[in-house]
């Protein structure tokens, strides 16, 4: 699967792209007024970019640029008219090897949105 071929409010079986930037986390109030964490990771493929939305205290926190994953199980949704990925509660994701399929981190930066998430 690409990014080009997730739709909004489907199921995103298995997805590889490679971390552009990672936002520092922040605490937020999620649904039912309980505080969480929530980290924002642009992430990329050849066929666009989008954001990561990570949930949870120390999610994310191994993730930096250029770094390459597979989410398996995740989600996409739309949140301010853009779509989303999130993991959901059974969706996860892991740092895999980088086999050079997946355009450089120099080249995905020309491309990404600059105010969408910074590092």
């Amino acid at each position: 699967m690409k990014l080009n071929e997730v739709e909004i409010g489907k199921n995103v079986s298995d997805l590889i792209v490679r971390v552009v930037s990672v936002a520092p986390p922040r605490i937020v109030r999620a649904r039912g007024g309980r505080k969480t964490q929530l980290t924002e990771v642009l992430v990329a493929d050849h066929t666009g970019t989008t954001i990561l939305s990570l949930w949870g205290f120390g999610q994310g926190a191994a993730l930096s640029a250029g770094l390459v994953i597979k989410i398996t199980d995740g989600w996409a949704k739309e949140w301010q008219g853009k779509m989303q990925l999130s993991l959901g509660h059974s969706g996860r994701f892991e740092i895999i090897e980088d086999d050079e399929s997946l355009p450089s981190i120099s080249e995905l930066r020309k491309r990404a949105p600059t105010d969408e998430v910074s590092e």
